[in-house]
């Protein structure tokens, strides 16, 4: 009975430290751009994106740079796709200004990043339409990203 017992302890022992569902650890991330600057649903859609390389990041601030200059105000541009890759957040159109979309926390575990999204700012009264993003760059990883909101 005993040896039935220490069986079935170890078995469970083994399923619980199975468990991906719960985060791990937090990952580092860095500001890349932030702001609503997008023009009445003109430019791109809602979406959020995880990019690897140089050819998807260009061809994505080609996109963002449709109707104005948008990727003039980043922090950083030039991205080393070998060392890092980008997280983008962007909202759909808001009909006023004063809104957010916020990535707030990346937390990982052994086979997942989970990129926590907030919209910390719900807008104002002016009558100025707006679309929020935050775009973050982290560590590269063939982990599979998932978004939360």
């Amino acid at each position: 009975m005993k040896q039935i017992l220490l069986i079935l302890s170890i078995l469970l022992l083994m399923v619980s430290c199975d468990n991906d569902e719960l985060p791990q650890s937090d990952v580092p991330f860095a500001l890349v751009g932030k702001g609503d600057s997008f023009s009445n649903g003109q430019s791109i859609a809602q979406r959020h994106l995880v990019i690897k390389d140089a050819k998807t990041w260009n061809n994505f601030k080609k996109e963002m740079n449709i109707t104005s200059d948008v990727a003039k105000g980043f922090k950083e541009t030039n991205i080393d796709f070998s060392q890092y890759q980008v997280i983008a957040v962007i909202d759909k159109t808001q009909p006023n200004d004063g809104h957010s979309i916020d990535i707030v926390e990346m937390t990982e575990n052994r086979n997942t990043i989970i990129v926590k999204v907030e919209k910390l700012k719900n807008g104002n009264l002016t009558k100025k339409s707006s679309r929020p993003y935050d775009i973050v760059k982290t560590a590269k990883t063939d982990k599979k990203v998932v978004f939360e909101q």
